[in-house]
Order: structure tokens, then sequence, then C-alpha cells
């Protein structure tokens, strides 16, 4: 049966359903609408879930669904933005400029994902929603940090049309396999069929390990990237961030460098290249998401240029409509009430810089304890209530290790009013907008705030009908610390 609400979340209609849970979109207090991903029975009790939390609040939202919400009370659910528009599984062959849309985004969200230390395990056409403001990489179902083990018993973890020889083989896996899943892909967009050909399970696979790849319709200008990239050995293929070079037409660090040092050009480019990178497809983004100095690529253009693997304008990918979902799910565990609870008290908020600098994130998504009513939440200025505020307080609820709180910390605001209330979140200063609750509703600042590990001044301040301010400073653990 489908619920009614999930947490806060109004559940519209499923949108899919696989081995891990079920998908619904839903809308969430302010309005717009989300993805979320709640996970079966027999995931409830994995703290794998909280691990994958942990490590998809580091990735860089670059061409990827961004998480908004997380609960590990109860069952486990993920909310993460949801993206209109159909998959490449889908949409099918995509040509020219579109296929080097497709690409440069493609890439620069695996190496933003790389870069947070995670493998994704399981990129595959499915996995690339074509939205409105470009391509962007979802569903982390299988990913696992870097460096974490992971057991394959009866089963193959991922799409074997898209896997890497080492992976379909159960041994360690790296972003190398994520290079090969990518290029895979790329054939795919390019031609319509896998790099592989299809077949039977044991056929593919075989043809993984020991056959050679369908690149005859492979643009020119693409092929020798994707040949480097599905090498069968791991360690003869290139980081992400050297196809990134490649594909505009940049020349990549010397091989022989250290890895760390060949990566770090990617690592300090601007926020704003990347954004740029899937949002218009420009080239000259990725130029400034790697760093490189004196290499200037422009945005698509009609042919290729000499040295450079821009990929010539050869026509239009074929148009396509539907919705798509944008979950990346991870595991769980539940969270117990905090052991204790920080000092509440009346002041302002403080005046000095913070400690730590969150994000902007949503100030109305719980991540514990869910209700059958959402806060109504709105970003416009609030209307007058007709009564007035008797009580406000604040209750953290979340794990308490030695002298702070794990980075699943949600801290509620108790109001109790007789009427329609306006009330705002600042955390370290910063304003987390202006909503508008009634009587009963769940108001909540989520743990989904927490970017880093560090103190936190927090303020809930009710502006109508009457004036009422409530402040506590937290302590936020090192993320993965406690699990």
């Amino acid at each position: 049966m489908t619920p009614s609400f999930i947490g806060p979340y109004r559940v519209v209609r499923p949108l899919g359903e696989g081995g891990q849970g079920v998908v619904y979109l839903a809308t969430a207090p302010d309005g717009r609408p989300v993805a979320v991903k709640t996970l079966r029975e027999g995931f409830a009790g994995d703290d794998r879930f909280a691990k994958e939390i942990a490590a998809a609040r580091r990735v860089e939202p670059f061409c990827i669904a961004q998480v908004l919400d997380a609960s590990l009370s109860g069952r486990p659910y993920i909310v993460t933005e949801y993206v209109e528009g159909p998959s490449l599984q889908e949409a099918g062959r995509h040509l020219g400029a579109d296929l080097q849309r497709l690409a440069i985004s493609t890439a620069t969200a695996l190496a933003a994902i790389h870069r947070a230390g995670v493998v994704h395990r399981d990129f595959k056409p499915a996995n690339v929603l074509l939205g409105r403001d470009g391509p962007r990489v979802i569903d982390f179902g299988i990913a696992r940090a870097t460096g974490s083990a992971l057991t394959v018993t009866s089963s193959i973890v991922g799409t074997p049309s898209y896997m890497a020889p080492e992976q379909v083989a159960g041994a360690e896996v790296g972003p190398a396999a994520d290079v090969f899943a990518w290029a895979g892909v790329m054939v795919f967009a390019a031609t319509g069929t896998p790099p592989f050909g299809r077949g039977s399970l044991p056929e593919v696979i075989r043809r993984v390990q020991y056959g050679e790849p369908l690149l005859d319709q492979v643009p020119d200008a693409l092929r020798p990237i994707v040949a480097g990239c599905l090498d069968k050995d791991p360690a003869r293929r290139p980081t992400m961030q050297d196809v990134l070079f490649q594909l505009i037409g940049a020349q990549p660090p010397a091989r022989g460098a250290p890895a760390g040092r060949r990566r770090r050009p990617a690592l300090v480019a601007g926020a704003a290249a990347l954004a740029v990178t899937c949002v218009a497809g420009a080239t000259w983004g990725a130029a400034a998401l790697l760093g490189g100095s004196g290499t200037h690529a422009s945005a698509p253009t009609t042919t290729a240029s000499t040295g450079s693997a821009a990929l010539p304008a050869t026509g239009k990918s074929p148009a396509a409509t539907g919705k798509r979902t944008t979950p990346r799910p991870g595991k769980s565990r539940t969270s117990a009430k905090p052991r204790s609870t920080p000092t509440v008290s009346r002041t302002s908020v403080a005046t000095g810089r913070p400690t730590s600098r969150p994000t902007s994130s949503p100030a109305s998504s719980p991540t514990s304890r869910p209700t059958p009513r959402p806060t109504g939440s709105r970003s416009a200025e609030p209307s007058q209530g007709t009564g007035g505020v008797s009580s406000v307080s604040l209750r953290p609820e979340g794990i308490r290790m030695s002298g702070c709180w794990r980075y699943d910390l949600n801290i509620y605001a108790d109001v109790k009013a007789s009427g329609r209330f306006g009330y705002r979140w600042l955390v370290n200063g910063e304003t987390r907008g202006r909503h508008e609750a009634a009587p009963g509703d769940k108001v909540v600042l989520p743990s989904i705030t927490w970017k880093e590990a560090g103190s936190y001044r927090v303020v809930f301040e009710v502006f109508t009908p009457s004036s009422v301010r409530r402040s506590v400073t937290v302590e936020i653990c090192d993320f993965g610390e406690g699990w």
C-alpha cells in the first residue's frame, strides 16, 4: 500500500521499485517535488546506510541529483532532488554537441564523486537523467566509500554490460571501475548499443573479460578516449580528471606524477565552472575545473580542432520525453535518543565568525520520528496569525558522543500556538529562510544542515504573531565517527 506521507513528505505516486526499496515522487513542505527512497525491512538495521549518507554529503552537487534530507529513525529513507526528464536509457543515441555535453557532464559528475572518496559501482544509462538543466548522475544504491570492504557472494554488484573486468570477477573495485563504466555508457550514447553487445549474462561477462569493445560507430574524436578507458587493466586506465582533460583538448598531467598531485587541479577549481559544465555543457567550464593554465577551450563547436578531442556536431539527439526520479539510496541505522541535551538559552545570535560555515540547505526537512502531518513551510513572507504563541522550546534528537553529537543530529522546535505562526532558523548567524507553520506542524532543522564537523550556534525565532527566540550551541563530531 502506498503511504500518504513519508516523514513530512506528501507522497504523490510510486516512481519505481528495486532490490533495496521503493522510490516515490513526493511533495516537500515547501511545495517542491522531491524523490523519496524508502528501504526494505532487511536494510533497516544496516549501518552502511548511515555511511552512504555521510559519503553522499561529501559529493559536491555538480551534475548529480543532490541529497536533500535523510532519516535514520524507524524505517530509513533518503530524499533527493527530483529531476524531470528521461533517462539516457530511454532517450537512446546522442550525436554531435549533445554527445559532447553528455560526455563532459557525466565525467564531471564522476570526478566529483571520486573526489569525495566514493565509487559509484553501478554507472549505467538508466542512472543518467536528462534534466532541463543538463544531464544528472543518480542512484548511489551500491556506492561505497573508497576503501570500504564489499562482500560479493552469490550476486554481482552492478550491471554487467557496463562493469569492469575486475568487478565481474569479484575483485577489489576502485574509481577505475567507474572510468570503465563511463566509457561503456558513452559507447551506448554514441551507438545505441553497449560496448560488448547484447546477449545472455554469461556471454556478456565473457566479452567484458576477454573480448574487444565495439567502437566502430563511435565518433573519431571520442574513440581513443573511450578505448583507453576500456583497458582491461585498471592500472592503465586514466583517472576521470584525465578524461576531462582529454575531452576539452587539454594536456593531462604526466602519468608518472603521484596520483594525489595529478588530481589536485580538479580539486582546487571553482564550483561555478562545474555548474556551468552541467547546465550548458560548456567545455571552457571543464577547463576551468581542471585548473589548466595557458589552455583555453571554447563552448562546443561544429568541428573538432587539431589536437583536440572536441566532438563534431553532426546532428541532434532524438527528442525524448518522460519522467524519472533521482534517488540516491544508502543504508540504515536506527537513531537513539540523545543521552544528554545541550543547554538551551534565550540569547540572540552570536556575532563572532562561525567555527564551521555550513552551506544553505532546506530548513524544513526532518529526519526522525515522522508524523502524519507535514510542515506548512513557505518561502514567502508569512501571514499574520490569528492567535498567540504560548511557549517555544528546542529539542535536539540524536546520538551524543564524547563531547559532541553524531552528524545525524536533528533539532526540533516545539511551538505551542493558537494559530499560524512565522518562523526562521539561523545557523552561525546565517538565516535559513522564512517559513510559516500551523499548530501541530513539525518544525525541524534537519541533519543535512551539518556540512562538516565543528561548532554550530542554532537560533530559532518566531516573528509573528509575537516575537520569541530560543538558541542552542551544538558540537558536531567528525563525519563517520560513532558508526
